[in-house]
Order: structure tokens, then sequence, then C-alpha cells
């Protein structure tokens, strides 16, 4: 009993808010002191691209990437003289509503006031998380978003107006981030369960047609570039750069760069590109094998997908055999920087660990959770054979708060029970998977290189 007053005396919403106002305010300091952080990668593309929409320039110029986060910078140019602060702020407050959806679903799934505290605080006190806060992709816009979604589709799914909501946010989040597009089954499953029910489907019905609505200026932009009716496609060159990568540590060799240099000088349009792109993929396929390609992707992306190295610890200044790149000006060896890795470090193998065995003890218990796991599974799937970084499992934060808060929601009301031995070792294994996960690739790719 003095356990759980314990966690809820100091899990409270104030608390958390104020330890992460406190976590962002150090990470602003970091990002412009001494000076502002370079930006990096397709930052650099966002912010050129929203600053030439403001010109006159057009508003979706390569099927390379969905518009929706240029025309944001552009908008926020339009205003604002100096538009990456207000921008980053922004960014902030999407973030904090992220948190503050993800607590209310496990209040709504748990009833249990302190699971739902811990599911915010993972939202709100993960460094590498609130990083994204202040850095031009959409992933702090596409978490939100998503998380919405997935609120709306599962406790308003009776209401039409909730549910056009709920297709207007889908159609943005496509606009912003391709990535929810195969998974959109899976975001109506509440309202597929009650298909019986007429009037759930008319409002599924009429939700995937608000979706479809509003990428379809962009869909026909985009026939009009390449022939195909698309918002964006990236996924044949992540395809064959996934194929292609020969580390498991993504910013120890970056090979993007040289590749995508590449591609563009292959052909005159998008559609040819594409075309030569795919062949590659599928010849080296073709060539290994499938077996042999399952097992060499196996062998590198999710080490590469789950490192604990993350886009934020990475930019440090340091040895350049410790993956550090320098974009912010302050040194891996800062006592405030030491702090905030190993915190960050930490926290991050609490909450993978926290997800994995979540789901072990939760799955069937609501479509929620359904959900949730599925989404872990369609990623995995992708970055299987797509080209996996460390971005590329934000995505997955929601997913780690929601499972904490269940975990300790199943721990607090059904118990451990160290007496089942299946139980006990299953945390072992899990514990085991995770450090190796999290922290082998380095290792063995100066071992047992690729």
């Amino acid at each position: 009993m003095k356990s759980h007053n314990l966690w809820g005396r100091y899990f409270q919403t104030k608390n958390i808010l104020f330890l992460s106002v406190i976590l962002e305010t150090i990470l602003f300091y970091l990002y412009y002191f001494p000076e502002p952080k370079l930006l990096f990668g397709d930052e650099v593309r966002y912010l050129e691209t929203g600053f030439l929409i403001l010109s006159g320039a057009d508003w979706h110029s390569n099927p390379m990437w969905p518009p929706m986060q240029s025309v944001l910078i552009a908008l926020f140019a339009k205003i604002f003289s100096h538009p990456l602060l207000p921008i980053q702020l922004f960014q902030y407050g999407l973030l904090l509503l992220s948190g503050f959806i993800i607590k209310d679903i496990i209040w709504r799934e748990t009833r249990n006031n302190t699971s739902s505290q811990i599911a915010l605080a993972v939202m709100l006190l993960y460094p590498s998380w609130l990083a994204y806060s202040q850095y031009l992709w959409p992933e702090v816009i596409h978490v939100t978003l998503f998380v919405s979604i997935i609120w709306i589709n599962r406790y308003k799914n009776s209401s039409y107006n909730w549910m056009l909501l709920s297709g207007l946010l889908l159609g943005l989040v496509i606009l912003f981030k391709s990535l929810l597009i195969l998974f959109i089954p899976f975001l109506y499953l509440p309202s597929l369960i009650k298909f019986r029910k007429k009037t759930i489907l008319i409002k599924m019905v009429l939700s995937l047609m608000l979706a479809v609505i509003i990428i379809t200026p962009t869909s026909i932009k985009s026939h009009q570039m390449n022939g195909g009716w698309m918002v964006s496609n990236s996924s044949m060159f992540n395809l064959y750069l996934g194929l292609e990568d020969d580390k498991r540590q993504h910013f120890s060799h970056k090979m993007a760069g040289s590749h995508y240099s590449e591609y563009t000088k292959s052909a005159n349009t998008f559609t040819l590109r594409n075309e030569i792109v795919k062949n590659k993929a599928l010849n080296k396929i073709s060539k290994d094998g499938y077996i042999n390609t399952i097992l060499a992707q196996l062998n590198k992306q999710y080490f590469r997908l789950f490192d604990y190295q993350t886009f934020f610890s990475q930019q440090f200044a340091g040895k350049a055999s410790d993956n550090y790149l320098g974009n912010y000006h302050h040194h891996s060896d800062e006592a405030l920087v030491l702090i905030i890795n190993t915190y960050n470090n930490l926290f991050y193998f609490i909450i993978v660990l926290a997800m994995f065995f979540g789901i072990t003890v939760s799955f069937n218990k609501s479509i929620i959770i359904k959900q949730f796991t599925f989404f872990l599974l369609y990623i995995l799937g992708l970055f299987l054979l797509l080209h996996a970084i460390p971005r590329f499992r934000i995505p997955l934060v929601p997913v780690m708060a929601f499972f904490s808060g269940y975990l300790y929601y199943h721990l607090s009301t059904i118990g451990f029970n160290f007496q089942k031995k299946f139980r006990v070792s299953l945390l072992l294994l899990l514990l085991v998977f995770v450090t190796f996960l999290l922290f082998a690739g380095h290792v063995l790719d100066i071992y047992f290189p690729i």
C-alpha cells in the first residue's frame, strides 16, 4: 500500500509537466547556446522548401516527400520573420497534447490514475522524443495526429462529427508523413468490429471519404508530375537503401546521401528513377534469394531501428568512432550532456522493456491494446526491408508509453506472482533480448561485421 501511495504522490500531472518544462528548457539551451544547432538532412530541405513556397514556388514540387511540413513552415514564415522558435514552441505544445491523449487512453482502459500518469511521464520526459519538438521533421505532428485518430475511433465512433474530424486528421497525417497509409484498416478496427451496426459503418465510410478528399489535391499534383496517384513515394529508394545498409549502427556509416545523389542522377524523371532503383532492389533480392535476404536483414535492421544511440544523442561532438556528428555545439563529455545522455539511455531501456513485457501480459485485453500491438508489428514489418534508422522508431513512443502504463496497472492489480516460473523466465528473457537489441550493434559491427 505504501509503494502505491509513493507512486501516486510523485506521478502527478503538475510534477510531470514541471519536469518536462525543465527538460525542454535544457534542450533549448543545448540547441541555441553558444549558437544554434546546425540543421541536418531533411530539415534543410523542409526549411528551404518552406521559404520557396512563401516566395511563390510550387507547394508540392517533389513526390519523394509529403508536402505539409514545408507548407507549415511557409505559414509560420509568413506570420513570423524568424519562424524557427515559434515552430518549435508549436511542436512542443503538440507534444504535450499527444501526452495527454495517451494519458486519457490509458485512463479509459484501466481506470487507474497512476497508470495514466506513468504513460504521461513517458510521453513528456523522454529527452530523445522531446528533442523532436525542436527539429523540423514532421515526427511530433505525425504522432499527435496518429494518437488523436486512435482516440476518436475508439471512444467517439458513434458521433458523425467526431468521425468526420477523424477523417480530416487522417488526411492531414498522410500529407505530413505517409507512414500510416497501409495501417488505415487497423486505425478503424473499433468500427470494423462493430460493422454490423449500420450507422457505425456509414460513419467510418464518411470518415474515409473525407480523408480521400483531403489528400486528393496532392495526389492530382503528384499525378501531373509523374503519372502516379499518390501523395508521396520514397518506398523504392528506401527498399534499395535498406538492402544496401552494411552497418548495424546508422551513423557509423552513412550511405543515404551518396545513394540519393546517385538516385537523382540516374534519370530525368521521378518515374524512371523509381523504376531503376526498384529493379536494382529486386535484382539483389533475386540474386541473394528470399531466405538469405530475410536473414541478412534480421542481422542488421532491428539493431539499427532500436539502437540506444538516438538522433538526439548522436549529434554532440565527440569521437567519430562513437558515432558523434557535432551538430550541437556541445561536446559529449560535458557534464550536462553526460547527465542528459545517461538519463536518456536509461529511460529508453526501461520503456522498451516495458513495451515488450506489457504486450505479453495484456494482449487480447482490449481493442486499443490490439491496435498498438499491430502497430508495433507493422513498424517491424516495414523496416525489416526498408532503410531503418533510429528516427523511424519515434512513432513507437506512444506505444511504449501506453504499455508502460498498462504494465503498472497489471502488476498493481494482478501482481507479478514470482511463484510462476514462466513469468519470471519471460521477464529475464526479455531483459536479455532488449539489452542485446539496444546495445549490441556497435560490438557486433566490430567483431562480426556484415
